[in-house]
This record gives structure tokens, C-alpha cells and sequence, in this order.
């Protein structure tokens, strides 16, 4: 009896170790918190006045979403922009999400985009102030590009931990076909009857 449950067991152990899915939630992009205390990563154009890596209290935000630094964006009478271009996964489905917060600032307007394509457009936005998450899924090419564009007159706009990852889970090894666990199920049970008859002799 205590043979068959140790085969029991070892065909449990074996079929999770091989099947098991595990999740990899890698970044794609340098630098996505802003830690290295710049922007060194980022690609940034436009008006960039008033736009800095800070770490702590700063004017309405009492620091970070991710880590010690994040960003503060001010820039007046027209957009700043920054952004990354990255490789990926032909077909692969990604998430692209990001921290952004705001107090309604008149005039001010925020903007993200996925290969230059707008995802979310925000315009006088409000987050209370709080850190609040936006999450888009995209689909990647191989190579493609997220990208930010703002404006606050008044004052300030926050952003951190922007992140694209694989939004599928992967596998390590190969899952079995049926027919490969009925095999596998047979050689085991096999395996126990050879035993019994040996022990037996």
C-alpha cells in the first residue's frame, strides 16, 4: 500500500513540475521609476521646462508611487513629451500601465500613447492628488514605443512606475497532450505492477 501512494505521489509531483504555469512580469522599459534620480531611459522633447525627477514631498504630492523618485510635470503654454522605444514579441499581448496624478490644474492636459496612437487624453485631469493607475492592452510588433505628452500651466503633474510586461502567463518546459499523460499514467501504473510482482516473488 505504501507503494502505490509513493507513485501516487511521484506522478503528482511530475505532472505539476512540468505543467505548472509561472507568471514573469519583466519591464520592458529602463528606468520606468524614475530610481536612477533622472531620466536617463527617456527620450523627452518638447517644452520641457518645469519637468523634473524628484524623490519626497513636492509641492501637492507627498512623494513617490514606487520607490524614492518619481516625476513633476509643469510645462507652460505648450506640451512636453517623453517616451521609450523598446523590442517585444511579434503578437504577444503587453500591458502598458503608469501612475499618474493631478489636481484639475486650468489649463493643463496629459496624454499617453502606444506607437503614437492615444490611449488615454486628459484634459484639466484630477486625481485628487492621489496616485491612481491607468492600465492599457496592447498588442506588440517587435519593436514599439510608449509615449507621454503634458502641460500644467498652474502648476504640477506627477507620474511614476510606467511599466510594459507580457499580460500572458508562459510556461517553463512543454505542457503534455493528453495522450502523453495517458502514457505517462500507464508507464506509472506499469511501474507499479512490476513492483508487486516482485515483491511478491
Amino acid at each position: 500500500m505504501r507503494l502505490k501512494t509513493l507513485l501516487v505521489v511521484v506522478a503528482l509531483a511530475v505532472w505539476f513540475s512540468v505543467s505548472a504555469p509561472k507568471t514573469f512580469a519583466q519591464n520592458l522599459l529602463t528606468n520606468g521609476s524614475f530610481e536612477t534620480g533622472d531620466f536617463t531611459g527617456w527620450n523627452t522633447g518638447g517644452n520641457f521646462e518645469d519637468t523634473e525627477v524628484v524623490s519626497g514631498a513636492f509641492d501637492q504630492y507627498t512623494g513617490a508611487e514606487d520607490g524614492n523618485f518619481y516625476v513633476v510635470m509643469g510645462p507652460v503654454g505648450s506640451d512636453g513629451t517623453m517616451g521609450q522605444t523598446f523590442s517585444d514579441h511579434a503578437g504577444t499581448q503587453y500591458t502598458f500601465s503608469f501612475w499618474f496624478a493631478a489636481v484639475g490644474d486650468n489649463p493643463s492636459d496629459f496624454s499617453a500613447y502606444w506607437d503614437g496612437t492615444s490611449v488615454l487624453s486628459l484634459t484639466n485631469p484630477t486625481t485628487g492628488g492621489v496616485w491612481t493607475q491607468y492600465s492599457f492592452n496592447e498588442t506588440g510588433t517587435g519593436s514599439d514605443s510608449i509615449s507621454f505628452s503634458f502641460r500644467d500651466d498652474p502648476a504640477f503633474m506627477a507620474l511614476d512606475n510606467v511599466v510594459v510586461s507580457s499580460s500572458s502567463t508562459s510556461t517553463t518546459g512543454t505542457t503534455p497532450e493528453p495522450s502523453s499523460l495517458i502514457l505517462l499514467g500507464t508507464g506509472v501504473l506499469g511501474l507499479g505492477g512490476f513492483a508487486r510482482r516482485k515483491l511478491i516473488k
